[in-house]
């Protein structure tokens, strides 16, 4: 299962529909802080958008690399220092809205192959 976490509600739909369009169950979270303390099940991977109120997707990554869970950031508003951060922080992809699907798709084949 993949857990999509954006307070865009149209980018989250779309991002579920993608990712369950791969035959990948998907939850949807408004935000981190939310993801972080709803979330149920066992997730494979997160794919989340990097600037959200509260907790960023950068703080979400640096909690998650303690766990191992592996995440993907999506963002429209890239800098060298963001995807610095990204990396840093285990980051397996740091796209760039627009995006090609494919772009995300082979993401994700990479993440859970």
């Amino acid at each position: 299962m993949i857990a999509i976490v954006d307070d865009d509600e149209d980018v989250a739909s779309a991002l579920g529909s993608l990712v369950e369009s791969m035959g990948i169950d998907a939850a949807l979270f408004a935000s981190a802080d939310l993801f972080l303390s709803d979330r149920k099940g066992d997730f494979d991977l997160v794919i989340s958008d990097v600037q959200m109120p509260g907790r960023s997707g950068i703080d979400l990554a640096k909690h998650l690399k303690s766990e191992g869970l592996p995440i993907i950031l999506i963002t429209a508003f890239p800098s060298v220092e963001i995807e610095r951060q990204a990396h840093l922080h285990g980051v397996w992809c740091f796209i760039r809205k627009p995006f090609d699907p494919d772009e995300l798709i082979d993401c994700i084949e990479r993440v859970l192959t």
